[in-house]
């Protein structure tokens, strides 16, 4: 059974998230774009993963 960070059982249809890091803020007038990276790497081989998003598919939780 796939289980989440804190041994709870996933399951399709849950909704999940992910906590990233910002690296990069792409300004384009009313679409901006970011680069996040997972503060979590992928167990088995240590690696992070980066994705990129519209800034109005993410909340921000804190600052520095």
């Amino acid at each position: 059974m796939p289980h989440d960070r804190k041994g709870e059982v996933l399951s399709a249809g849950d909704v999940v998230n992910v906590p990233c890091k910002v690296l990069e803020v792409q300004h384009a007038g009313e679409s901006c774009n970011l680069t996040v990276e997972t503060l979590e790497p992928m167990p088995g081989n240590n690696t992070k993963n980066t994705i990129t998003l519209n800034t109005k598919q993410v909340e921000r939780v804190s600052s520095p």
